[in-house]
């Protein structure tokens, strides 16, 4: 059963991540011209979801403190797993993998079904994990 401290520590962190969220966001904002934007400059992405730097957006997943961007096409690819943009982007020293992590989870989701995209695969038990029992 939770406690009244397990409530003080859950309010605590979802007010730092609340923060956290709000200054992302007023970094791509800035980043994308602020309130003087040059009429040649992307808008702002419209955020769908946020997981602290990074995004889901109806491109696909973006970082909104670092201008990096990854098509809906390319997340919803089933010939490239997790793995692949984890080592990738794990050598960017900006890029915080968690909020990485989280975002293309809820990227691939939310993309496939806006796609009409079979989730079957979601399914289905990484090669990596063997089944329970076994």
């Amino acid at each position: 059963m939770a406690t009244y401290d397990d409530y003080q520590r859950e309010a605590e962190r979802l007010l730092r991540q609340k923060r956290r969220d709000a200054e992302a966001r007023a970094k791509c904002y800035d980043m994308h011209g602020g309130d003087h934007p040059n009429p040649l400059e992307k808008p702002m992405p419209t955020i769908i979801a946020q997981f602290g730097t990074w995004a889901v957006t109806p491109f696909g997943v973006e970082c909104l403190v670092y201008p990096y961007e990854i098509q809906w096409d390319s997340i919803t690819d089933e010939r490239v797993d997790d793995d692949y943009w984890l080592s990738f982007l794990s050598k960017k020293d900006w890029v915080d993998l968690h909020d990485f992590a989280e975002a293309m989870r809820h990227g691939r989701t939310i993309h496939r079904y806006l796609q009409g995209l079979d989730s079957e695969q979601d399914t289905r038990p990484s090669p990596s994990v063997s089944p329970q029992g076994a």
